[in-house]
Formats: structure tokens, C-alpha cells, sequence
């Protein structure tokens, strides 16, 4: 008698799926059975053993699959300044731009919808996993869940008064509120968020390390920037930013350096030595002339290092595509080495890396069976992509945002054939533009001066 054949909530059936487990195995005609968000059979299509039964079905023939991009550090809300303040550098940029008009604009409501509008361009562009740092955090985790995306929130802490945050003290009650909110959460997952040496204290950095260390949560904080930021710390304490730290005991595996372009080569050494996750943000160093971090330097260190595209504001995109695609290119340029930061390790940052740095290479970053389904869908049928004799070649040097065709996120339908399917992408850009209009805020930002240097 015919053995009863399984049952499964989602098939994904044919394409050629590059899972990157470590080995980089490709499967040629695949077949991926999902259940309870889960990947609970991967392989090839004719090496399944009996009959099984999908509650639907998604036909990917002709198509590549590849884990769904994480973005380890953004601002989702900001991107309703997008286009504001460009051709600065940051410190200027933050002062006469960005917390001006969080002062004057940022709500809980304006976080909501800016954070709706980033991750309609994520999911455009393949991000199934983000770590946020924000203001009104728990609003900003609202408009993830309701996405269906995965992320890492965390709530800006400062030394100072924030817009959500007017006694700094109640900082860590935010963040523990975080916690016991989403701490069954299977795709909210808070951490710890401090914005920079140059505005966090020693005492906050160590309160949020022991706080972390007790909730079991990772850190993350800007760190090494820019030039402007390790000239103000050296002569406050004659120390480097990532010295500093490391004199405060709070480099460690759960602490995540975001940025780390200016480092000296003992920073490097203590950022090896503690173990330390680094998020290169090409795009945003580039347009705020930053600098650019020495990735390649890092990695022969044995430095982990991922990649986030930083805010709408500062980028000004939100593609983890471009991002990768960029910082395969840069470190090509700054080398003088074509084979620095080859197309597979360039895709590895973007998934694998990034998921072992944000501490979640359990659940996603790569596709077997037992991990999240969390995958993207290419059409590679276009002209920039044909012939397609590579394609983690083709990925990384010739892909657009529109050839990524749908997603799926612990087992859900993100986006199908370029619809969006949790999100109303129409009502969304209606209410963006409807609050521009009613803010007037390119006219509030052009008669700024260079005033508030905190909130």
C-alpha cells in the first residue's frame, strides 16, 4: 500500500537554488518543502522520497533561489527625510538636518508610517531580516510585524533627551519593555541600541553591557565613523573610540561595531582579539565622505564583517542588493586587487555573516533543512542578466532590485511576481504624501541655521 503522502503549507518547486551552506552547494532542480515556517525538505526535485501534499504551490522553473538579504543597520524611520540635507558631512548633517527635524517631527505615529515606507523598499529589494535602531522603537517593531518581516529593534539611546526618551534614565525601561514584549516573539528579536562614543557616556556603555549580558540580547552602537568622531574622543579620554571601549569592558562577542571605518591597527587587533561583529555601510560612508572601512584588513584578522545600508536619509537607498553590489566594487578599488571581496563572499556578508553577527545563524542566512524559510525569488530571464554563466557573478555585478521577483519570510509570501502581499503599498505613499505636504518640511529644514547639537 502506498505510503500517505506528507502534507506541507508551501511547495516551492523547480529553480536553481543557492543555499549557501558553507560548501556552496547548488541545487539544479530543486524542490523546497515549507511547514510551519520552516524548511522541512530541500533538495533535488527528483530525489524526494515518496509523495507529499502542498497546500500551495509556487513554481520557481527558469528561476534562481537564494536566502532572502539581511540588513544589519538601518533607521527606518528617517527615510521621511529622505533627500534632505545631502552633501554634508555627519556630524554638520545631524546637527543642522537630521535631529532638527526629529525634534520638531518625530512622533510615534511618524515612525510608524516613515518605517512603513522604508520596508516597502526592502521587501522590493529582498530583505527578509533588519536590525533597527530608532526612536518610539516599539512603533517601528509594529510596522515590521506588520509586514511579515523579521528584525532586530532597538531603542536610540543617548546620554541626552531624545524625542521619545526626555529623561535619559528611563532608557534601559524602554529597552526592558522591549524585551518582555517580544521576548515569544518568532520574528521580533530587541537588542540593545547606543548611538555613538560621542554621544553615550562610559557608565551607559557598561549599564547596557551588563543590562544585555542579563537579558541575553547582542549591542550594537556606531563606532568609529569618522574623523570628527575620533578626534573628540581622543581628546577626551586619549583614547580611540574602539580603545575606549575596550578600557570599558564592553567589547565582546554581543557587541556589534557599526561602521568601524577609522581604526588604527591596534583597533583592529582588539576588535579581533574581543571578537567583534562589524556592519560596513558603504554607501552612507561614501555619501557622507566618511571613508571607507578596511574590510579586507578586518577579515584576514578573523574580524566577522556584514553589511547594513544605514538609513533612507543617509544612503539615500534602502537596497541591500546595491549595498553588496557596491562594497564587492569598493574594496576592489581601494586595494588595486580584482580578487578582493569575490562575488560569493560579497552575497556571504549580505546573508551568512550578517546573520552570525546579529546572532541569528540558527534561524536564517542560508537555506537547509530545519532553518527559517526566509528566500528570495529571481527572474534572471532579463537582458543584464543573460547569459547567465555565474550566477553568483551575475548576482553581484549584474542584478537589478527588479529582477527579485518574491519573497518569502518564515514560510509567508512576502511579495509574489512584484506585489507586495502584507503591506498597502498604494495607501502607504498616499499617507507619505499627504504628511509632506501637511509638515511643509523642506521649507522647515531650509530655514535652519546650524543650531541644536542635541536634542
Amino acid at each position: 500500500m502506498d505510503q500517505k503522502p506528507e502534507t506541507f503549507d508551501l511547495a516551492v518547486v523547480g529553480g536553481r537554488c543557492l543555499t549557501l551552506q558553507a560548501d556552496f552547494p547548488e541545487i539544479s532542480d530543486s524542490l523546497i518543502l515549507i511547514k510551519n515556517g520552516q524548511i522541512g525538505w530541500l533538495g533535488e526535485k527528483k530525489d524526494f522520497p515518496g509523495r507529499y501534499r502542498a497546500n500551495s504551490t509556487l513554481q520557481t522553473s527558469g528561476k534562481l533561489i537564494i536566502p532572502a538579504f539581511i540588513n544589519a543597520h538601518t533607521h527606518l524611520s528617517i527615510s521621511l527625510y529622505r533627500g534632505l540635507g545631502t552633501d554634508l558631512k555627519l556630524h554638520d548633517w545631524l546637527r543642522r538636518v537630521i535631529w532638527p527635524l526629529e525634534k520638531e517631527f518625530c512622533t510615534p505615529d511618524h515612525v510608524y508610517l516613515g518605517s512603513c515606507l522604508s520596508l516597502l523598499e526592502m521587501i522590493k529589494s529582498g530583505t527578509g531580516t533588519l536590525a533597527n535602531m530608532d526612536f518610539y522603537a516599539s512603533h517601528g517593531a509594529k510596522a515590521i510585524d506588520d509586514s511579515g518581516l523579521r528584525g532586530l529593534i532597538g531603542e536610540a539611546l543617548f546620554s541626552t533627551p531624545t524625542p521619545s526618551i526626555k529623561d535619559p534614565r528611563d532608557g534601559f525601561n524602554v529597552t526592558a519593555d522591549l524585551v518582555n514584549q517580544y521576548k515569544n516573539h518568532p520574528l521580533i528579536h530587541p537588542y540593545v541600541a547606543l548611538h555613538a562614543p560621542f554621544t553615550c557616556s562610559g557608565e551607559l556603555y557598561q549599564e547596557a553591557a551588563e543590562q544585555a549580558k542579563s537579558w541575553g540580547i547582542k549591542v550594537c552602537s556606531h563606532v568609529a565613523e569618522t574623523v570628527s568622531e575620533v578626534e573628540q574622543i581622543q581628546g577626551r579620554y586619549h583614547l580611540t573610540p574602539v580603545e575606549w571601549l575596550d578600557s570599558l569592558g564592553v567589547l565582546n562577542p554581543d557587541f556589534v561595531a557599526i561602521h568601524a571605518v577609522h581604526l588604527t591597527g591596534n583597533d583592529k587587533e582588539i576588535l579581533a582579539k574581543r571578537h567583534v561583529g562589524v556592519i560596513h555601510n558603504p554607501h552612507s560612508n561614501m555619501m557622507l565622505g566618511s571613508g571607507i572601512c578596511p574590510v579586507p584588513e578586518l577579515t584576514s584578522l578573523g574580524v566577522e564583517v556584514g553589511i547594513g545600508t544605514d538609513s533612507a536619509s543617509s544612503n539615500n537607498s534602502l537596497s541591500m542588493l546595491f549595498e553588496l553590489q557596491t562594497a564587492a566594487k569598493l574594496h576592489k578599488m581601494s586595494t588595486l586587487d580584482p580578487s578582493v571581496l569575490a562575488a560569493h563572499q560579497a552575497l556571504n556578508m549580505a546573508t551568512i555573516k550578517n546573520a552570525g553577527i546579529l546572532g541569528l545563524s540558527k534561524i536564517t542566512g542560508h537555506l537547509a533543512k530545519g532553518m527559517s524559510a526566509d528566500l528570495i525569488v529571481i527572474d534572471p530571464s532579463t537582458a543584464n542578466m543573460i547569459p547567465l554563466h555565474d550566477p553568483y557573478a551575475q548576482i553581484v555585478y549584474s542584478m537589478d532590485n527588479r529582477n527579485i521577483e518574491s519573497m518569502i519570510v518564515a514560510g509567508r509570501m512576502i511579495m509574489e511576481k512584484r506585489k507586495i502581499l502584507t503591506m498597502d503599498e498604494e495607501l502607504i505613499l498616499k499617507e507619505v504624501k499627504k504628511w509632506m505636504k501637511v509638515s511643509s518640511v523642506y521649507d522647515f529644514i531650509s530655514i535652519k541655521d546650524a543650531a541644536a547639537t542635541e536634542y
